[in-house]
C-alpha cells in the first residue's frame, strides 16, 4: 500500500457483475417454474443459495451474503469497485411481470446495498440491458429512465456530469485523483438488441454522441497524463454491437493505447477475454468512409460480415432477431435467462475464429499493439457458479504520480461543445456513397496515435499496469448441502497454474490466445505439445464456466 495525493492506494480493485436478484425466488421450488413455485414431487428443488446451470436467477440471500462477504473480507484491500450492471431479475415468468416501478425499486435497493457496505470506496456502476423497461430498450434522454437512474446513482455520479448523464447514463470518474479514472459507457446505445437505436455514424443517434463525448474525455486524459479503464455491461464483440459502433470502439482503444488500459464488461456470464483487432475495424471503416491520413496494414485478413446474424449469448435464441421493425420489437419481448445452452459452442467458436487467428509480432507490432483486450467477467447470478475478480495493478513508481486536475470546468465546457456539435478537423470523413456532399469533420473517429507517444500500461509494464488477478467463486453445491460455509474461494490466479501469466499486458493475453487456438489450425508432430495445449484449453473452459462442470454436461 502507498499514499497518492493523500489517498491510500492498495493496487487492487473489484469487478463484479450480473447480480440478477429475484425477490420471488422460493427455496425448494422447481427450476422448471423459474424457482417461483412447484410441487413437492419435483425431483430437482431450488437450493438455498441458488443452483448452477439450472436456469433460475439469484435468491436475494445469495446477493446479500455475497456483498456482505466481500465487505467483510476484501473491502479494506481494494481501491475501487467496477460494477457492470444487471441488478434486476430476468423477464422469465409472465406470472410475475416486470414493471417499471419494480425495476426502479430494485435498482435502488441494490445501490443502497452497495453504498451501505462500501461507503468510502469509489463505485462505478454501468447500466445493464435488464436494468431497463422493457429489457434491452433504451432511448436517448432526457427520459424518465435517465432521470430515475440519476436519482438512484446520485452518490456515484460527479455533480458536474449531471447534464450528460441525464441524456445518456454514461460518465467519467477519477479513482486515483490525477492518475487513474474509469469511464462507464452506456452500451445499450451500441447494442444490436436495442431497437430504439440504429448505428453510431448518424449524428441523430445517441451512440454518435457517446463517441463524441468519449473523444473529448480521452483527449483531456492524454493531456493530463492520466490512464483509464473503459467499462460497461455488454462487451464489444461483432455479435453484440452494431458494426458501426464496434469499429469505432476498437479504433478509439487502438489510437489511445497510451491512455486506455483495457475494458471490463459483464452480460455474458462467462469468464473470458476478447481480442479486438484494429485492422479489422479500420478495414470496415475504409469500406464505408473516405478518411484522410488513414494508415492501414494491407495484409489480407478475414473481412467482417456486416450482415452477421445476432448471437447474444445471454439468451437461448441464437437467431434472436432479424431486422429492425415490428418483428424485431416483438422478439425483443421474449423471455430471457433460463438454462444455459450452446455455451461450449460459443467458446469453441471464440477459440477457432478469434484466438487461433491472432497475428504475431511481425504483423501486430513488437508489443502486439494492433490489438486491445475486452475482459468479460463471471456473474453472481448462478448461470454457472457465482464469481467475481480482484485485479491487482502496479503502484510502485511514486515518481509517476500526477497532481489532481479539476474536472468540473472541463465537463461544463464539453457539455457546451457537444450541445453545439462543435468538432475539430482531426479526421475528414465522408460517406463513399454520398460523394456529392461536402466533406465534414467528424470527431467520432479518433485522431491517429502520435508517433512520439509511448505505449501505455496495457502494453508495457509500468505504473498502473495490470499485473495479476485473483478469481473467486462460490461452490454452490457444497454450500447448499452444508458441506461448506458460505465463503468465496480462490478458483485460480492468473500468475499460477495453468496460465502462469507473469503480468497482464496485451502481448501476454495474446500469447495465451494463440496457445489456446493453436490446436484448431495446426497438425502437431509433437504429441506432447498438443497434449499440453489441450490441457490448458480444458482448464480455460473449466474456469470460463466457473468450475460448474458445465462443459461436461452435454448442454452444447
Amino acid at each position: 500500500m502507498v499514499e497518492i495525493n493523500g489517498k491510500k492506494v492498495h493496487g487492487r480493485f473489484l469487478h463484479i457483475t450480473d447480480l440478477h436478484p429475484d425477490p420471488y425466488y422460493v427455496v425448494g421450488s422447481s427450476p422448471s417454474e423459474q424457482c417461483h413455485s412447484g410441487s413437492k414431487s419435483d425431483s430437482v428443488k431450488a437450493g438455498k443459495y441458488g443452483d448452477a446451470i439450472l436456469g433460475c436467477d439469484s435468491p436475494m440471500l445469495l446477493m446479500n451474503k455475497t456483498i456482505e462477504w466481500i465487505s467483510d473480507n476484501l473491502a479494506d484491500k481494494i481501491d475501487f469497485i467496477v460494477w457492470t450492471g444487471d441488478n434486476i431479475r430476468h423477464d422469465n415468468d409472465r406470472r410475475y411481470p416486470r414493471t417499471e416501478d419494480h425495476i426502479f425499486n430494485m435498482n435502488q435497493l441494490v445501490a443502497d446495498l452497495m453504498i451501505d457496505h462500501f461507503p468510502h470506496i469509489p463505485i462505478i456502476p454501468s447500466i445493464g440491458n435488464n436494468d431497463v423497461y422493457p429489457h434491452n430498450l433504451f432511448s436517448h434522454g432526457s427520459t424518465l429512465q435517465t432521470r430515475e437512474f440519476y436519482k438512484i446513482w446520485k452518490n456515484f455520479i460527479p455533480q458536474s456530469q449531471l447534464h450528460v448523464f441525464n441524456k445518456g447514463v454514461y460518465f467519467f470518474k477519477e479513482v486515483i485523483p490525477g492518475n487513474l479514472a474509469v469511464i462507464s459507457l452506456n452500451t445499450l446505445y451500441l447494442f444490436k438488441s436495442n431497437p430504439l437505436v440504429d448505428n453510431c455514424d448518424s449524428k441523430k443517434q445517441p451512440g454518435h454522441e457517446l463517441f463524441l463525448w468519449l473523444g473529448y474525455v480521452l483527449k483531456e486524459l492524454r493531456k493530463q497524463n492520466m490512464k483509464v479503464w473503459l467499462t460497461g455491461h455488454v462487451p464489444p464483440n461483432e455479435k453484440n454491437y452494431d458494426i458501426s459502433c464496434w469499429r469505432k470502439y476498437v479504433a478509439w482503444t487502438h489510437e489511445y493505447r497510451d491512455v486506455i488500459i483495457g475494458g471490463l464488461y459483464g452480460h455474458m456470464n462467462i469468464d473470458h477475454f476478447i481480442p479486438l483487432d484494429s485492422n479489422k475495424a479500420y478495414k470496415s471503416i475504409k469500406k464505408d468512409f473516405k478518411i484522410s491520413n488513414l494508415v492501414l496494414d494491407e495484409e489480407e485478413d478475414e473481412q467482417i460480415d456486416v450482415e452477421d446474424e445476432q448471437i447474444d449469448v445471454e439468451d437461448n435464441n441464437s437467431n434472436y432477431f432479424a431486422s429492425f421493425g415490428e418483428y424485431q420489437i416483438k422478439k425483443n419481448f421474449q423471455t430471457q435467462g433460463g438454462v444455459p445452452n450452446g455455451k461450449v459452442g460459443y467458446m469453441e467458436s471464440l477459440r477457432r475464429d478469434l484466438y487461433a487467428k491472432v497475428k504475431g509480432k511481425k504483423k501486430s507490432g513488437a508489443n502486439l499493439e494492433r490489438y486491445s483486450i475486452a475482459h468479460v467477467g463471471s456473474s453472481i447470478v448462478p448461470t454457472f457458479n457465482p464469481g467475481f475478480r480482484i485485479w491487482e495493478y502496479n503502484i510502485s513508481d511514486v515518481s509517476k504520480f500526477n497532481q489532481p486536475f479539476s474536472w468540473d470546468s472541463f465537463f461544463m465546457k464539453i457539455d457546451h461543445l457537444i450541445e453545439n456539435l462543435e468538432v475539430d478537423d482531426d479526421f475528414e470523413i465522408s460517406k463513399k456513397k454520398k460523394k456529392h456532399k461536402k466533406k465534414k469533420p467528424d470527431k467520432t473517429f479518433p485522431p491517429q496515435f502520435p508517433k512520439h507517444n509511448k505505449l501505455g500500461p496495457a502494453y508495457t509494464p509500468q505504473f498502473l499496469s495490470p499485473e495479476k488477478y485473483v478469481q473467486y467463486y462460490l461452490d454452490l453445491e457444497s454450500v447448499n448441502k452444508g458441506d461448506k460455509h458460505f465463503e468465496y474461494e480462490i478458483e485460480y490466479k492468473s500468475n499460477e497454474e495453468p496460465f502462469y501469466l507473469p503480468d497482464l499486458t496485451v502481448s501476454l493475453w495474446l500469447q495465451l490466445a494463440r496457445n489456446l487456438g493453436k490446436p484448431t489450425k495446426s497438425k502437431f508432430e509433437d504429441g506432447k505439445e498438443l497434449k499440453k495445449l489441450e490441457s490448458i484449453w480444458k482448464y480455460f473452459l473449466k474456469f470460463s464456466f466457473v468450475s460448474s462442470d458445465y462443459e461436461n454436461k452435454n448442454y452444447g
